[in-house]
């Protein structure tokens, strides 16, 4: 653990025994920074705990007050003073702590979001999408494919969606090459194509390990939202493979919905003609006039 972590709470818990004097709310504010400061290295809440108790039991037998006194009133005393230190630091360390974590998760989200967002939209610097994409665990030298999840309505309660939807895809397919998120009102889930659950290569990258259905089965246990429909986008490599999925995945779930399909899970080859009549349209009415 750093030392440096410890500010100057030694001194404090010296200067209480010697006077009783409890921390000043400037000297406290100091601990909230530095329990932000652990936060923000990484370092676990019972970790900085654990530094701040453990440091004051071994200064305790060092201090005058302790070793030189013969009086047990005056040891007490000098006790009860350094525990009401103890408690003011580690409960000001700790929420500095807490802080500090919900600041760096409102931190992650934006970057994980503007990351997911730029990805999709497939016009972002390739370099620095590499280099945003790493510390999520995104290899974009992999083929991923992307799946669209539409609720019935608008989702009432999208947080809850999307973290039971990522645990189950976390759960199934590894923690890395795996981004869940919601985007106009629709669930995305960015996953690996070559690969099956076990990390095995897959011998049907176009449909591979049944990612739909696994999506729709976990959705449909959701008490809001349902009933859900999920298209699924062919695999690509590459960055601008993920938005070429996901651009599928969308025209998928807008074509579902324009024919009135009744089927759940779409995945993009099954439609792929009626894309192709769709976007030449006037070459089609050509071909069936003449």
């Amino acid at each position: 653990m750093p030392v440096e972590l410890l500010g100057d709470y030694l001194p404090l818990l010296a200067e209480a025994a010697a006077t009783g004097r409890r921390p000043k709310r400037s000297e406290l504010k100091v601990v909230d920074s530095l329990g932000r400061r652990a936060a923000e290295r990484g370092i676990s809440a019972g970790s900085a705990v654990e530094l701040y108790l453990s440091a004051a039991w071994r200064l305790w037998r060092q201090l005058p007050e302790v070793a030189r006194s013969s009086d047990v009133e005056e040891v007490r005393a000098a006790a009860e003073a350094v525990l009401h230190v103890v408690a003011d630091s580690v409960a000001t360390l700790a929420e500095g702590y807490t802080e500090g974590r919900r600041q760096m998760v409102r931190w992650e989200e934006t970057l994980r979001r503007e990351l997911i967002d730029d990805l999709l939209r497939g016009d972002a610097d390739v370099g620095g999408l590499v280099e945003r994409a790493e510390p999520f665990g995104l290899d974009l030298s992999r083929t991923h494919r992307v799946a669209l999840a539409a609720p019935h309505g608008r989702l009432a309660d999208a947080e809850a969606a999307t973290s039971s939807l990522e645990k189950v895809m976390l759960d199934w397919l590894g923690d890395r090459d795996v981004l869940v998120a919601t985007k106009e009102g629709v669930l995305v889930v960015l996953a690996p194509a070559d690969s099956d659950p076990a990390g095995k290569p897959s011998p049907l990258p176009t449909a591979a390990s049944d990612l739909g259905e696994r999506m729709h089965a976990e959705l449909n246990r959701l008490p809001h939202g349902g009933p859900w429909r999920v298209t699924v986008g062919r695999p690509y490599s590459g960055s601008f493979g993920i938005a070429r999925s996901y651009e599928e995945a969308r025209d998928t779930l807008t074509m579902a919905a324009t024919m009135h399909l009744s089927s759940p899970v779409i995945y993009a080859e099954e439609l792929l003609v009626y894309r192709v009549l769709v976007r030449d349209q006037p070459a089609m009415v050509d071909l069936v006039l003449k």
